[in-house]
């Protein structure tokens, strides 16, 4: 009864501070000044429509949103501590410049393109093992090495040969049913950024002449499957690519800037204005997709706080105004308790071809055939459609009943207490720093000892470890 008296009492705390109060815990003093001609651009939408914009981020709140945008996780401590440290007035461009070079980076947007790419093993995309690990491969390769996205448009659109030996062809055997049809509403949807049926009618008839001459045929090899032309003299794809670099079509960087834009803010989608320039930015520097979303994550946009200023929540996120909370991914959820527990979580496949365990991050798994229990309640997508609205991230009621009940994060949380937390002289620091990457408040300290002469330190440590991991300030990106 005492342990439910101090649980309900700090997440009350952690609940009110989150939403209510102690705004200086999350914000600075004032909205995030220009430094470019996007946050130019940004001002004057805002300004054109009479949007205040919010105050800036405090630096806890910015390293957290970089290390869960840039790498799917949350910070460690000694992450956070270097970067709150940092003296450099330009700390937070070095911190992105930083990321933006990892493999985490390349790991976790793999998994971004590999959710629109629908790059799964089973039913109904069927790559098999080999296939999802070889295009999963690439699309690493493309990202680690920051090769130009036209070049990654061009690898995909021409693909041909064995999907095991070159990943891209799986674009095209990543679909219901190998025909033209399915095969053109791939190519609209990823490039075009809206299903065949969404677009122009003769656009569309277009599409589907320019790939209604591909084959497949199967090899001796398990599963093994050839991409072809029927006609080998001329391919129509080459046109396609070039319609796609001409400045006229604006489509197709527009498409990119606006799955950026979604992956860092989520689903309230960004003014034209933003769009159009961003889109141009990103012709002109040669396709750079690092450089696009090094412009968005140093922008005021994204050095907004979550706490908004204006009343219309919608239309200041839209003019970048105010930074969209949401509830963490499956996959970066998972892979920030793990590492926060120090207790990997580990994966099995259930495709009999072969039976398969992984040991690794949740974010690092090349098949979206390959899951378990948390990742499907948290809502990690199918890889069916490759719809953006195949992920879920909203919070539900059977959710906050595995968070509250579940004996696999009690044993993680348990874990942690005992190989550490019991071991520190200062548990709530060290609880505040791993699970909200910032030291705790003078409230939550003083609540804190209030609660250990009444309850025993231990007793409340252990309780503070459950409301941590329950509180909206660490199950949302804000």
């Amino acid at each position: 009864m005492k342990s439910c008296r101090i649980l309900s009492f700090f997440f009350l705390l952690s609940l009110l501070q989150f939403q209510l109060g102690a705004k200086e815990t999350y914000l600075k003093k004032t909205p995030p000044q220009p430094r470019s001609g996007f946050d130019c651009l940004l001002t004057g939408i805002r300004e054109s429509r009479k949007i205040s914009p919010a105050r800036e981020a405090s630096d806890t709140v910015m390293v957290r949103r970089l290390y869960i945008d840039l790498c799917g996780r949350v910070p460690t401590g000694k992450e956070t501590l270097d970067y709150l440290h940092t003296p450099q007035a330009d700390k937070q461009a070095r911190l992105v410049e930083k990321l933006l070079k990892s493999e985490e980076f390349a790991m976790f947007w793999a998994m971004r393109f590999g959710d629109e790419l629908r790059i799964k093993s089973e039913f109904p995309i069927n790559l098999w093992p080999n296939g999802t690990f070889a295009y999963t491969k690439v699309i690493y390769d493309f990202l680690r090495n920051n090769t130009p996205y036209h070049e990654f448009a061009r690898s995909i659109l021409l693909a041909q040969g064995s999907n095991f030996r070159n990943g891209y062809v799986n674009f095209f055997r990543a679909v219901p049913q190998k025909d033209t049809e399915n095969i053109a509403n791939a190519v609209t949807l990823f490039f075009a950024g809206k299903p065949l049926n969404k677009t122009d009618q003769k656009f569309a008839d277009n599409i589907r002449q320019i790939f209604s001459e591909l084959r497949f045929k199967s090899t001796r090899e398990w599963k093994e499957e050839i991409v072809y032309l029927d006609n080998p003299l001329f391919d129509n794809r080459q046109a396609f690519y070039e319609i796609l670099l001409d400045p006229q079509c604006s489509f197709f960087t527009e498409t990119v800037v606006r799955r950026t834009w979604r992956w860092l803010f989520g689903n309230i989608p960004p003014e034209q204005e933003i769009v159009t320039y961003l889109a141009a930015t990103f012709r002109m520097s040669n396709y750079d997709l690092r450089k696009l979303v090094r412009d968005i994550c140093t922008s005021t946009a994204y050095r907004s706080g979550s706490i908004p200023a204006d009343k219309n929540y919608t239309a200041a996120a839209a003019a970048g105004a105010v930074y969209p909370a949401r509830r963490l991914d499956a996959e970066v959820l998972a892979d920030s308790i793990a590492q926060i527990t120090g207790s990997p979580y580990t994966y099995s496949s259930v495709i009999p071809e072969p039976f398969s365990y992984f040991h690794s991050r949740a974010a690092a798994l090349t098949d979206g055939s390959v899951t378990d229990q948390f990742l499907i309640l948290f809502g990690r997508p199918s890889r069916d459609s490759g719809l953006p609205e195949e992920r879920k991230s909203v919070i539900n009621a059977d959710q906050r009943m595995f968070l509250f009940n579940s004996g696999g994060l009690h044993n993680k949380l348990n874990n942690l207490l005992r190989n550490r937390i019991n071991r520190e002289k200062d548990p709530l620091a060290t609880l505040t720093m791993l699970f909200y990457s910032r030291r705790p408040t003078d409230a939550e300290r003083n609540e804190f000892n209030t609660l250990s002469k009444k309850y025993g330190r231990h007793k409340v440590t252990a309780s503070l470890a459950w409301v941590f991991m329950n509180s909206k300030e660490f199950l949302y990106q804000h």
